[in-house]
């Protein structure tokens, strides 16, 4: 009987650690590993999402490149670096190995810059953006290096459709040369023709599924 009940306790454990790890995102992180299987070593990816557990969906995007020991960069154009940290970690994830260019804070809420910290005035800066993405990458590691440009949609917010495709065309082909793993995010409410024109400059499309479903 004692043997009994141990049973049954060790197998509830096991179902409260199964649900714990759904809440928090786990199988999230797993159908994101599983679609970005079978890539090449170095490649340029559009991950089309919606609002539905938005920030879950980029926290493991993040967290699948740091189990594999990778270091990256993280332009946030959706939130400042402290709400993404914060974010970030409440979902564990360490940010030592995280470069984060900041398009949001204005001047007078920003932090201190540190070496893991920088700055672009507006999001219609793209110029200075990729200035700072490549300081930041031409001393990382090739090959164990990746980029999130957190979004598109917002890009075409303040730039012209043209302004954008080049931007994503020429930054893609440069972040490829340096040997990195790059996703673009982009809403998945995007007109028809602006994607198509993006999916052509990307290796591939990923739309998150089934939890987030566009």
């Amino acid at each position: 009987m004692p043997e009994l009940v141990k049973q049954k306790k060790s197998q509830a454990e096991e179902i409260d650690e199964l649900m714990a790890y759904i809440e928090q995102g786990g199988s999230i992180g797993m159908e994101m590993e599983k679609k970005l299987e079978d890539m090449p070593e170095k490649y340029v990816v559009l991950l089309v999402i919606n609002k539905d557990k938005y920030d879950l969906l980029i926290a493991n995007v993040v967290k699948n490149f740091a189990k594999k020991g990778f270091s990256g960069i993280f332009v946030s154009l959706n939130k400042s670096s402290e709400e993404l940290i914060r974010m970030l970690e409440k979902n564990g994830i360490g940010c030592s190995g995280l470069f984060v260019i900041d398009a949001v804070s204005k001047e007078e809420s920003r932090s201190k810059a540190s070496k893991n910290i920088s700055y672009v005035d507006s999001p219609q800066d793209l110029t200075e953006m990729e200035a700072q993405i490549i300081d930041f990458a031409k001393d990382m590691e090739m090959g164990k290096s990746f980029l999130v440009l957190d979004s598109l949609s917002t890009l075409l917010v303040y730039n012209a459709e043209k302004t954008v495709e080049k931007f994503v065309h020429g930054l893609g082909e440069k972040m490829k040369e340096l040997g990195f793993k790059t996703v673009f995010t982009i809403r998945s409410k995007t007109r028809p023709e602006i994607m198509d024109v993006l999916i052509q400059f990307c290796d591939k499309v990923v739309r998150s599924e089934p939890s987030i479903n566009p």
